[in-house]
Order: structure tokens, then C-alpha cells, then sequence
């Protein structure tokens, strides 16, 4: 009995001893894609591992751990392997990021190159910037092509949510209304501008928080060694601004270019210090300005919210008005508008849909449905519109588009004479900025040219396998003058 009752002591002891061995090396949990393949969709992404086991795809959803960076050594060593692969912080470029199938991968041969090319994308992701995205989930939309000598590698990254899953672009989260668009009246707000919103001789308005201080040994960014939040030893040349007057995060402004003359003489801080945290609207072209969408070529400004009546960004054409359609106010589309398909993918009715969310509607576009991208060429077309007795004549509407990759280059506004087939193309100036579901004004389209005549306008959404965006649309407004 004294032998059993030994026998089972180590055998208890045993069993405890495996247990704890268990717990020890068990690894922490590693969220996954439903059923821990994914399609490649927003709801479903491809892993990691899918994409090292030789997984091709463009322009799909994959999601991952962000577990470090390529280290090229300044240029001399352009390799992706054990010498290069970093997996700690700080990190010195910008350019890239490494995501694996679990948070604490440290094995080279595990981890997939991400490029981040200039823009939002690289400034969310980037371990440069920053380092506190070390571990965390990420989910890029993104094509799977040769980087740093291996295939399995992803580029050409056009979005990003933190987390597990993608979003949907045929079922949008809400659009933001209320924005700018960059008149006088509705100056483009500093997160419009730093989320791309593009525009020449147009309003934007924030508050004066700061400039950006010299870099003696070269060319300087706005990041937090450069941004100076005071009016001490300021620069005449620039200033920041922000939402908030007493905004302290570099990330939440952008910068204004102040050339020589009258702006730069009633606005900078050097001479005005007192101007530290006014709110200003300033007129001038969007364009890369110390790194970040800014300011350049400001010609005017007025102090508050709004900008100078009578000069303001031209993005409402002027005179009579003529006709106007698909406001956002309204339940239903507007009478007399029909859809023409040219080539329409098998089970859709319709890429046009007249929607409504939060008593905000608008005309919306897409072919792109359940996770995948489909080519499609279909026009919104207008009643005919009487431009007699007019000798010139101009068209805007607000629009917003989120995921943007072949928007610009497939999708217009275009114009017909009454009676015929063919549609000619007339350029938008001003396209929604990418990133959010925020309307933005196009601009004065010029439709002079049909002046005197009666025509049908129209827009035109296409797609392909490569891209299919969804474009929202509202407020069309036409006039003219006699």
C-alpha cells in the first residue's frame, strides 16, 4: 500500500509539473481573421503568414503586428535580412515599417516589409515618428509586390485602421459635414488640410499657436525638434497654426508660408508677437510647405473665421442662378435625373444610389461590394438645362470620397449638347481630400464654352479590378451671366 500510495504522489506531481510547463510556455493570444485565413476583404484581411506562404494580391486588406523596421545604414546597405531587420525603437527612418503575425516577433525571416510612401499613411505609421506603434495591430490596404529583394513584401499602401479588420468602402462610416470649402465664407479647417485637401488661391482659417525655427545644418521639417510654440526669437518667413489656440502637439498643425510684403508684415511674430494665438484666415495655395500639406504664395488674410468677401477661392461660380440639383437636404433624387450603364458588373443594378445618413444625403457611386473591386463605366445625367441668352457660364458641387485610388483618373464631370451621344470631359479643380468622408466644394468648373445652348451635364463614375472608389456627391449648383 505504501508503494501505491507513492506511486501516485509522483504520478500527481508529474501531472502538476506537465501543467506548469504548459502555462509556461504557452503564448500569448494572436487575433486573427475569422477562421485565421482571411480573403483579403475588409471584414475578412489576409495574415501575415498568408502573404510569407506566397499569397499574391493588389489592393486588398492585411493585417499584422508592427515589430520594427529595415535599418539600411544610411544608404549602404539596401538588403532586407538579419543585419538590416531592427525590431526596437528609436527608429531613423520614415520609410518603412516590418509586420509580423505576432506582436513579439523578433525572427527576420517572419516579418513582412511594409514601404510607406510620403503622405498620411507614412506619417499614422511610421516608427520614426512614432515609436509607441511598436506592437501594436495594424490592418493596411495594400498590394503584395517586390521590396527590399523579396516578394513577400507589401507597397503601394492606400489606407490603414488599427485593429483586426479593414473598412468597408461600399458601406462608409458616416460623412462629415460642416467642413470648409475653402471660400471666403467656409475657409478649409487645419485637419482639412493636413489630410490632403488640395486647392490654389483658396481660404483656409486656424489659430497662430507658433512658427517653425531654422535648422542651421540643412532644410527643416515641422516636427518637434523644429516647432517652437512662442513667439521667442520668431521667424518673420512662417508661421503655424492650428484648430486650437492652445494647441502643444507638432502633429495638429501645419505651416504658412509668409512671402515678403504686407502679409508677412501685419501677420508674422517676430514683428507681431502679440498675434500668438489670434485667429487668422489667410488665402494661398495648398501645397508641401516643411513637410506637411501647408500654406504657400499667401496673398491675403483677415483676422477671425472667415475670409474677405468679394475674394474668396472662386470655388462658387458667380451670376444668376440657373439650375440646381441633388441637394443635400432633399429625401430623393432629383426629378428628371436618369442613370446610363455602360458596363455595369454582373448582379449590380446600379453603381448611382441616391442615400441618406443623419437627414445628410447625396448622390453615391461605387463598384466596389463586399470586399472586392469590380470595373464598371456608368454617368448620372441631368435634365436638360437652358443656357440660352448666356455668355458665361460655370457648375460646382460638394463631393467626399475616403478611399481614394482611381477617383481621379477614372471618375469626372462632363458636358452634351442636347440631342447627342457623346460627353465631353470638363476638368474639377478641387477633389476631396482622402482619409475621411469629409465634403469639400470642387471649384468653378468653366462651362462657358456651352454657353447659349442646351445641354445635359453628368457625372461619370468608373472603375477597375485595381480600384473602385466610392464617390459621394451633393449641392450642384450652375449660373451664369448675361
Amino acid at each position: 500500500m505504501k508503494k501505491i500510495s507513492l506511486y501516485l504522489s509522483m504520478l500527481m506531481l508529474a501531472v502538476i509539473g506537465l501543467a506548469s510547463c504548459s502555462e509556461d510556455l504557452a503564448q500569448p493570444p494572436v487575433i486573427t481573421p475569422e477562421g485565421g485565413l482571411g480573403d483579403g476583404s475588409a471584414l475578412n484581411p489576409y495574415t501575415a503568414t498568408q502573404i510569407l506562404n506566397g499569397t499574391q494580391m493588389s489592393d486588398k486588406w492585411v493585417t499584422g503586428y508592427i515589430v520594427g523596421w529595415i535599418d539600411t545604414k544610411e544608404g549602404t546597405d539596401n538588403r532586407f535580412a538579419a543585419e538590416t531587420a531592427t525590431f526596437t525603437t528609436p527608429c531613423s527612418l520614415a520609410s518603412n515599417i516590418l509586420i509580423a503575425a505576432t506582436p513579439d516577433e523578433t525572427d527576420w525571416e517572419k516579418c513582412i516589409p511594409v514601404q510607406l510612401s510620403t503622405g498620411d499613411v507614412r506619417s499614422a505609421l511610421n516608427l520614426k515618428d512614432n515609436p509607441a506603434n511598436l506592437g501594436r495591430q495594424v490592418t493596411v490596404k495594400a498590394s503584395v509586390e517586390r521590396y527590399f529583394g523579396t516578394n513577400a513584401a507589401l507597397k503601394s499602401v492606400t489606407a490603414y485602421v488599427w485593429g483586426a479588420q479593414g473598412e468597408e468602402g461600399d458601406e462608409p462610416t458616416p460623412p462629415v459635414t460642416g467642413g470648409g470649402n475653402g471660400s471666403a465664407d467656409k475657409p478649409y479647417s487645419v485637419a482639412q488640410m493636413l489630410a490632403g485637401q488640395t486647392g490654389t488661391g483658396v481660404w483656409v482659417s486656424g489659430y497662430i499657436v507658433g512658427y517653425i525655427k531654422s535648422n542651421p545644418d540643412g532644410a527643416s521639417s515641422l516636427n518637434e525638434q523644429w516647432a517652437t510654440f512662442s513667439a521667442e526669437d520668431a521667424q518673420a518667413s512662417n508661421l503655424m497654426i492650428a484648430d486650437s489656440p492652445t494647441e502643444k502637439d507638432y502633429k495638429k498643425c501645419t505651416s504658412v508660408n509668409l512671402p515678403t510684403g504686407a502679409v508677412r508684415a501685419a501677420l508674422n511674430l517676430k514683428d507681431n508677437p502679440g498675434n500668438l494665438g489670434k485667429q487668422v484666415s489667410l488665402k494661398g495655395d495648398l501645397a508641401k510647405y516643411f513637410g506637411v500639406n501647408g500654406l504657400k504664395n499667401t496673398s491675403d488674410y483677415a483676422w477671425g473665421p472667415k475670409g474677405n468677401a468679394g475674394s474668396g477661392g472662386g470655388t462658387t461660380p458667380s451670376g444668376d442662378a440657373i439650375y440646381s440639383a441633388l441637394d443635400a437636404k432633399s429625401a430623393s433624387l432629383t426629378e428628371g435625373w436618369t442613370f446610363e450603364n455602360i458596363n455595369l458588373p454582373a448582379g449590380l443594378e446600379s453603381v448611382f444610389a441616391w442615400r441618406s445618413y443623419n437627414g445628410n444625403n447625396y448622390l453615391n457611386a461605387s463598384a466596389y461590394v463586399s470586399g472586392t473591386a469590380y470595373a464598371s463605366e456608368a454617368y448620372a445625367v441631368s435634365p436638360v438645362i437652358d443656357l440660352s441668352g448666356y455668355k458665361s457660364v460655370g457648375a460646382s458641387f460638394d463631393h467626399a470620397a475616403k478611399f481614394q485610388t482611381t477617383l481621379t483618373q477614372l471618375c469626372g464631370f462632363a458636358v452634351r449638347e442636347e440631342g447627342a451621344t457623346a460627353w465631353t470631359a470638363v476638368a474639377i479643380p478641387t477633389w476631396p481630400a482622402a482619409g475621411s468622408w469629409s465634403f469639400s466644394n470642387s471649384g468653378n468648373i468653366d462651362l462657358s464654352a456651352f454657353a447659349g445652348k442646351k445641354v445635359q451635364v453628368a457625372f461619370k463614375y468608373a472603375s477597375s479590378a485595381s480600384g473602385a472608389d466610392t464617390w459621394e456627391i451633393q449641392n450642384l449648383k450652375i449660373t451664369g451671366s448675361k
